[in-house]
């Protein structure tokens, strides 16, 4: 029996009892939705990530604890996906214009 069938073997007994206990039901629906979250993130534009930045700033404001750290870190994960998203927009804009987006809007 080579190790790869061993392993699926090995699965297949304890995902049946696994499947069964609700608290590894939840914690999978947990992971999938930080999952999720991460994947909605990487398609919203700039202009909404800025928006979901914002709402959940002032929701967390002066929460404390093990679950506002968390938010925190959803938080900054958001804003590093904003910084990715206005990077790629600045360049898609400079690369049909030829010209950089931050020098036009100081023209306004």
């Amino acid at each position: 029996m080579r190790l790869a069938d061993m392993e699926t073997h090995s699965l297949r007994l304890y995902l049946a009892a696994s499947l069964k206990e609700a608290e590894i039901r939840r914690t999978c629906c947990a992971v999938d939705a930080i999952l999720r979250a991460g994947t909605i993130l990487d398609e919203l534009s700039p202009t909404s990530l800025e928006q979901v930045r914002d709402y959940c700033s002032e929701y967390n404001k002066g929460r404390k604890g093990t679950f506002s750290e968390f938010k925190h870190a959803y938080i900054n994960m958001v804003v590093e996906h904003l910084n990715d998203a206005r990077m790629t927009e600045n360049r898609l804009f400079q690369g049909l214009t030829g010209k950089d987006k931050d020098d036009l809007q100081d023209k306004w």
